[in-house]
């Protein structure tokens, strides 16, 4: 269950990313149009991207928390078996939990504090602003939750893998699956040997007709 939940958090942030980079991306390039060709602009497209890159940064570090991809010093878990490494996954997620009611709990108290204030040109609170540490801190749970489960199931895959090797791995597979080739459908004709796709057999050169 509780691997399920974080897998919805990862592709809910994951769209939502998309989308605040996509709106970012149209407002900031038609800005700089509109003002260099046409003299405009508009005007609510600085305010409108600073706050999509607020909720962009903490999005995204939910984002990697999930995917493990955070920077972190690993020497000592190199160092140590592998039931003393989910031991530390263990307390270093409740640290990060106490974190996040951190993050709660101060988010909440600054949404409250400026529903009353308003962007100048938005128009809108200042509380969608420090929504982001409530909404992050939330949405953090999930996901530092699930490694501690999986810490404490004794599963050890993944939970502190190297970023590094894990690029490796997989330039490697994509290297092997790009050598191999893939056949996408089976047109063999009844009684003819099947060949790897992509491959042409050529008969001896004193046998061809």
């Amino acid at each position: 269950m509780i691997n399920d939940a974080a897998r919805l958090v990862v592709r809910g942030f994951e769209i939502l990313i998309v989308a605040c980079l996509t709106i970012m991306g149209i407002l900031v390039f038609g800005n700089v149009v509109l003002r260099y060709a046409f003299n405009s602009g508009i005007a609510v497209s600085e305010e409108l991207s600073r706050l999509l890159f607020v909720w962009l940064i903490f999005m995204g570090a939910v984002l990697a928390s999930a995917r493990r991809i955070h920077i972190g010093f690993d020497t000592l878990q190199r160092a140590v078996g592998p039931r003393a490494r989910r031991a530390l996954v263990v307390f270093t997620g409740a640290l990060i939990l106490a974190g996040c009611g951190i993050f709660i709990v101060g988010g909440w108290r600054q949404t409250l504090i400026n529903l009353g204030n308003t962007y100048p040109v938005l128009g809108i609170s200042y509380a969608w602003l420090y929504g982001t540490a409530l909404v992050f801190g939330v949405a953090l749970i999930f996901p530092v939750c699930n490694n501690i489960y999986r810490a404490l199931g004794g599963i050890d895959d993944g939970l502190t893998e190297d970023l590094a090797d894990r690029i490796e791995g997989l330039a490697e597979r994509m290297e092997d699956e790009a050598g191999h080739g893939t056949v996408t459908a089976d047109r063999s004709v009844p009684g003819e040997s099947k060949r790897p796709a992509g491959r042409e057999t050529r008969a001896p050169k004193g046998d061809r007709s």
